[in-house]
């Protein structure tokens, strides 16, 4: 090659050297920009299906846990924006198609099991499986389709704008070979630097110099052009980066919104059952009505309860699935807590139906670290469970005792000998099939569905308890030999040493053992209530147990009455009741007002009973806050206690 160029005319070498030149430095940048837009785009390309997985995946835990396939379908629509998107499916625990997009598509386009987590380029498609978890737990899987043609179209584009530069190239080095070097070399060192600069900076914003209309200056254009181009694309990428931040932020806004809805939904339901049942607590108290009023008015009494039962079991599971449901442990012994549960919330329902209650507790450790109110919680849905599915005549046995085994045992300060305490509820109900076993733990199931309509409920106490359990580091289990053949849960929970007791008792006062009880003390209540059934019917309530009550519909008529009473020393009020939602104003605002100019000690009543609100009423100044429908009994001894402590 060399010794055919040395009798060759330089104007034929000129061109050879401008056409090596040039195509060379054309080839190395083209091949790397194609290379870079196809790392670049598929990169890009799988970046966005995971976020989109990740999603879909966080939009759709609820409706596989609820089942609701409906809901899927609606989450998987909105991938209809997205023009990539060809196909995509929502898989279930159980590796079944729950969901699919489009929704009209063929079964057979799908894989029928979901394929191992990851992603691959198949041909003209990437395809992604990724998990979709709830609080570590793997409740199904999502599959994405994309088309790859975009990238395709570039490359095609890509590699005929090349063909043409080098075309050009080839055309400009004939052309030039009778014009000075200079002129020729200079225009191709000035795009050579820009063709560097692009790879090395990757900055598509430079543009080469365009010394004239030759085809070296054609050769600029085109390469300008090809920036401009691939300037757009990486545009248009962070813009639809950007979209898929505000499809997230949007997404995050829904969240809270459906937070705010549930929590408006519990005070609107709450609300209406106060009056009701103050007014039954009320009749109840009355010595005077017909012997047969008072069952009824349990009866009353008792499915208002439940309803308000209800609404705070739909609150829990949704605390439970967003992960807000917090636990206030303290070591205490089960027993009471059990024993409290059967006298309150299992013996009546035994008694109506004959049900036969045995009870065998053998247990030595009998203290854990639980909170004490869910633990009644899990003790109340299990017994009303027993009672509701065991037909009149049958047998209810409960058992308490301790299973030993050597474990590294971090939660009891030592490695040894684990302790674990278990409470076991044995009927001779209704049974579980085999075939439902599995599914009885799960939200808004109970087992059969068949069932629901007979025995009624939302199918939520089991997985309530389920989940209280396992954040107190414990277990739930079912076992039942078959339909009509009764059923046993075992709730197992770690035990922690018994904390020291004091042994000392107070001498009792022989005089004082002698004196009769004291009369409740006689207070002038201001009640802030814009409902006027709840106002009218708690002003009866506490007018019946002997206090003065003064009525206020508003913030502002209950700061005058308050300035009005400050003046007539001896008459000022003793407790403050107030609703949180005021006409013109919040209960925690009147109550923070009071603090600063006349204190009183309150009590927040409210259809909101979430741990925050409870914390907000706690931080305006309130002693107690009690959540709709107002318990008569409760809502009496808070009063004492703030009566005793004032005294």
């Amino acid at each position: 090659m060399a010794i055919s160029l040395r009798d060759t005319p330089i104007k034929r070498k000129l061109m050879l050297v401008i056409l090596l030149a040039s195509g060379f430095a054309l080839f190395l940048m083209g091949s790397a920009l194609i290379t870079y837009e196809v790392i670049t785009f598929r990169r890009s390309l799988a970046v966005n299906m995971r976020v989109l997985a990740e999603i879909i995946g966080s939009n759709s835990t609820a409706s596989l846990a609820f089942k609701d396939a409906k809901s899927a379908r609606e989450i998987l629509s909105a991938l209809s924006a997205e023009h990539q998107i060809t196909s995509a499916a929502i898989y279930d625990s159980n590796g079944q198609i729950f969901a699919r997009f489009p929704t009209d598509a063929p079964l057979t386009d799908f894989s029928l099991t979901p394929q191992p987590d990851g992603q691959r380029f198949q041909g003209a498609h990437l395809e992604m499986f990724r998990p979709i978890m709830l609080e570590k737990n793997r409740i199904g899987t999502i599959y994405l389709q994309a088309a790859l043609a975009a990238m395709y179209a570039r490359i095609a584009v890509y590699g005929g704008l090349l063909l043409i530069v080098t075309a050009c190239a080839a055309l400009g080095a004939i052309a030039l070979t009778t014009t000075l070097q200079k002129r020729i070399s200079q225009p191709i060192l000035e795009l050579a630097n820009v063709a560097t600069a692009v790879s090395e900076g990757q900055d598509y914003s430079v543009r080469a110099t365009k010394h004239g209309t030759d085809e070296i200056g054609q050769l600029t254009e085109s390469f300008n052009q090809m920036l401009t181009r691939i300037d757009e694309s990486s545009t248009a990428l962070m813009a639809s980066e950007e979209r898929l931040r505000s499809a997230l932020e949007e997404a995050e806004a829904a969240n809270k919104a459906k937070d705010n809805f549930l929590a408006i939904l519990s005070h609107e339901l709450r609300t209406p059952l106060t009056p009701v049942l103050s007014t039954v607590a009320m009749l109840e108290e009355d010595s005077e009505i017909h012997t047969r009023i008072p069952r009824e008015l349990e009866m009353i009494r008792r499915n208002i309860e439940v309803e308000a039962r209800l609404i705070d079991d739909l609150l829990d599971v949704t605390g439970i699935i967003r992960g807000k449901m917090e636990l206030r442990r303290q070591i205490v012994d089960i027993r009471p807590l059990l024993e409290h549960a059967m006298q309150n919330y299992c013996a009546e329902e035994a008694g109506r139906k004959k049900l036969r209650v045995s009870t065998e507790i053998t247990v030595s450790e009998t203290h854990a670290l639980v909170d004490t109110s869910r633990m009644t919680q899990v003790f109340w849905n299990l017994l009303q469970n027993a009672c509701k599915f065991t037909p009149p005549g049958g047998a209810i046995s409960i058992r308490v005792y301790n299973e030993f085994a050597r474990e590294i045992a971090p939660e009891l300060g030592h490695d040894g000998l684990g302790t674990k305490l278990i409470v076991e509820i044995k009927d001779t109900g209704i049974g579980i099939s085999p075939e439902n076993m599995s599914r009885i733990f799960n939200a808004f199931e109970q087992g059969e569905r068949s069932r629901t309509r007979v025995f009624g409920g939302l199918g939520l106490g089991l997985a309530i308890s389920r989940a209280i359990i396992e954040m107190h580091g414990g277990s739930v289990t079912a076992e039942s030999e078959g339909t009509d053949k009764g059923s046993t849960i075992a709730i197992r929970l770690p035990t922690v040493p018994t904390p020291a007791t004091k042994r000392e008792k107070k001498q009792e006062d022989p005089a004082a053992a002698k004196r009769a009880p004291s009369k409740p003390r006689r207070l002038r209540v201001l009640l802030v209530e814009d409902h006027l059934d709840t106002a009218n019917q708690l002003n009866r309530l506490l007018s019946h147990a002997g206090h003065e009550v003064t009525w206020a519909a508003t913030v502002r008529e209950a700061r005058e009455l308050v300035s009005a009473r400050a003046n007539q020393p001896g008459n000022e009020f003793n407790i403050l009741i107030s609703d949180l939602g005021l006409p013109d104003g919040s209960g925690h605002d009147l109550m923070r007002d009071l603090a600063s100019d006349h204190p009183i000690p309150g009590i927040a009543l409210s259809g909101y009973g979430m741990t925050e609100d409870i914390q907000n009423s706690m931080a305006a100044g309130f002693s107690r806050h009690i959540t709709k429908p107002v318990d008569w009994q409760e809502l009496k001894t808070a009063i004492q206690k703030i009566a005793v402590s004032e005294t």
